[in-house]
């Protein structure tokens, strides 16, 4: 059966597209099905900060938490019944979502790229968690990261130290060379910061995407603009840690401030042509990707900006179609409304295709 998809971007332009092959092709004579009119597509929802394997933080006083593997799959399911087609996971303590993408059809779950094992040192992250290196083999470490992952490798920047607060895990010069290792292996490097000093030397490394990222100045977003880089703010977590430290402790006032400067950069970075993205880190599930989204509103995006940061702006980051190009893989979500005019609509998708499947 010959199925014909009109695809209306809420961006401007309307394509047609048949699937041949579970990817998009240029229309041949009558269709069998026809789908999309009266509807507006994109080619899906990106959750740029996942973490499949658990709906958990790990326990502050630390201890080892492996994913489970059934609900990690139950959760990618969960993810593209609600949009997302494309999701980059950004590691846990072990290789659970790797696991995933090997035992999961590619029509039952987002396309996923993965981190593996977290990387830090000692003291710097949760106890017993991440793996942690001595930093003189970082090189070796990432080689080795980069290998089992699915595109990504991912560190800890830095992590709160008592009485100092945050505190650099690497140097910037450690920092490049785990750019350079995992780069020559066609991996990406994302890395965790919260303090004030690291999203700059991230920036000035190579580093691909800052997570996180509340103390990135202007000149750091020129820099990371230069390269389209990533930016993936998770404002929710950050909102709801605050909440959990108090907003009257030095954690707490310390991402106050790091929340105020993203309130004013975001809109900059963006227009700048920083790849700005919505991710969830465990508030909630991939699935609620779109209220992250809709928080970037409210720090500042206009609704065109927002919609596309959580579509389109994932796709070209990776280096993927935005603009269902014949030949890329046929993924799209229909929405009943055009979403920038109503960002509440991300929430609620009509028709979900995946690789030419309608979900």
């Amino acid at each position: 059966m010959r199925t014909r998809i009109v695809l209306r971007s809420p961006f401007g332009d309307t394509v047609t597209r048949d699937i041949a092959d579970g990817c998009w092709a240029d229309p041949i004579g009558d269709a069998d099905l026809t789908l999309g009119e009266g509807y507006w597509a994109v080619p899906g929802l990106v959750d740029a900060h996942s973490h499949l394997a658990t709906r958990d933080l790990p326990a502050p006083k630390g201890g080892y938490q492996p994913g489970v593997l059934g609900e990690a799959v139950e959760r990618a399911k969960d993810a593209l019944a609600a949009g997302v087609t494309l999701l980059l996971d950004k590691g846990w303590c072990d290789k659970t979502v790797i696991d995933l993408i090997g035992v999961v059809p590619e029509t039952e779950r987002p396309e996923i790229e993965a981190a593996a094992l977290m990387v830090a040192v000692n003291e710097g992250y949760y106890p017993d968690f991440a793996l942690e290196i001595d930093t003189d083999l970082i090189e070796s470490v990432v080689a080795e990261q980069a290998a089992i992952g699915a595109g990504w490798v991912k560190l800890i920047g830095d992590w709160p130290r008592r009485g100092r607060g945050p505190v650099a895990n690497f140097t910037e010069d450690q920092l490049r060379q785990a750019v350079r290792v995992a780069s020559e292996s066609g991996s990406r490097v994302a890395i965790h910061t919260q303090a004030r000093e690291v999203p700059s030397m991230a920036v000035a490394a190579g580093i691909h995407s800052i997570e996180h990222g509340l103390f990135l100045t202007d000149s750091d977003v020129t820099v990371l603009a230069e390269r389209t880089g990533m930016w993936v703010p998770t404002l929710l977590r950050i909102e709801e840690t605050i909440a959990q430290l108090g907003d009257g402790s030095s954690g707490g006032r310390l991402l106050i401030e790091g929340l105020d400067n993203a309130r004013r950069l975001l809109p900059v970075a963006f227009e700048a042509g920083v790849r700005v993205l919505a991710g969830t880190d465990l508030v909630g599930t991939p699935a609620n990707v779109a209220d992250e989204a809709i928080k970037l509103g409210e720090y500042g995006l206009s609704n065109g900006q927002v919609v596309e940061a959580v579509t389109t702006a994932g796709f070209s980051a990776t280096g993927r179609s935005p603009d269902f190009a014949t030949g890329s893989p046929a993924d799209a979500v229909l929405f009943p409304e055009d979403p920038i005019t109503n960002l509440e609509v991300l929430n609620h998708p009509a028709v979900v295709i995946r690789k030419g499947a309608v979900v």
